[in-house]
């Protein structure tokens, strides 16, 4: 899946540059968010210790989650659309 968020190619941490143990998170999780992550490529790559193996991860780390989910947002807005369009389909301005 092509990620809108993080447009290097190659499947580096967006945290901290590690190539090891790297999981894709979707910025807006659980359902249905997580199908609308994929269409829209509000995805990026973490370490595992930065998505979930740590409390400095993505799902324990509300700054890191706020973070993402606003540079997601912004990225939408400008490939997809307004921020209109964005929280007709997310439900939530993060900006």
């Amino acid at each position: 899946m092509k990620s809108i968020v993080q447009t290097d190619r190659t499947k580096t941490c967006y945290v901290c540059g590690t190539t090891q143990n790297i999981h894709l998170h979707h910025c807006f999780f659980g359902n249905p968010n997580r199908k609308l992550s994929d269409k829209y490529g509000l995805v990026v790559h973490l370490c595992y210790l930065h998505h979930n193996g740590s409390n400095e991860g993505v799902h324990f780390n509300k700054d890191l989650d706020n973070h993402l989910k606003q540079l997601a947002q912004t990225k939408f807005e400008e490939v997809h659309g307004s921020r209109e369009d964005f929280v007709r389909i997310f439900g939530k301005n993060y900006l």
